[in-house]
This record gives structure tokens, C-alpha cells and sequence, in this order.
């Protein structure tokens, strides 16, 4: 499959909200696959955005969301799904939110 982007996000886990650190990739067929680390043995998640996506927000409108300590708000991602759950995630920095 080919590989549109990898990297680093922090994301928001759904139940206690504590931030984790995982490997992302996002592959051109829409999936957006998360790991462990950037070994990709151990898949966290996936998020078929292509199917699944209905918004995402970005920076200043995830009003709801406190970003990882020293991360500034201009870092974070909402995705919401179609079902009415969301994935949020932080980027390192703005240009890697973009």
C-alpha cells in the first residue's frame, strides 16, 4: 500500500483522556493506521478516512480539547467519524498538524 505521510502524534485516549504517543501512517488508499512505535508490529488502530471521516477540525476549533502539556492548542486535530465519535489527536507542530 502506498504511504502518503508517517510520523509522530500524540493522541487522546477516549475514556481516561490521557495523552499517548504513537506512530501514525496515512496510506493513499484513505486509511490512517496508528502503532506502538514506528516499528509498525503492534497496530494500535485504524481510521478509514476516505469512509469514515465526517469533519476535522483543526487548531482553535477543538475548543473542547487541552492540548498535551507544553503543546500549544495551533497543534490539535479532531477527526470526527460518521458514528459520532472522534480521535483527537497533537501534532509537534502547527506545520505538522497542516
Amino acid at each position: 500500500m502506498a504511504l502518503v505521510k508517517s510520523g509522530w502524534l500524540w493522541r487522546q485516549s477516549s475514556i481516561l483522556r490521557r495523552w499517548k504517543r504513537n506512530w501514525f501512517v496515512l496510506y493513499l488508499d484513505g486509511s490512517l493506521v496508528y502503532y506502538q512505535d514506528e516499528t509498525q508490529r503492534d497496530m494500535d488502530g485504524r481510521i478509514h478516512v476516505k469512509y469514515s471521516c465526517r469533519d476535522v477540525r483543526a487548531g482553535r476549533e477543538c475548543r473542547d480539547v487541552q492540548p498535551p502539556e507544553g503543546k500549544s492548542r495551533d497543534c490539535l486535530l479532531t477527526v470526527v467519524l460518521r458514528d459520532g465519535s472522534k480521535t483527537i489527536l497533537c501534532a509537534e507542530s502547527e506545520d505538522d498538524a497542516v
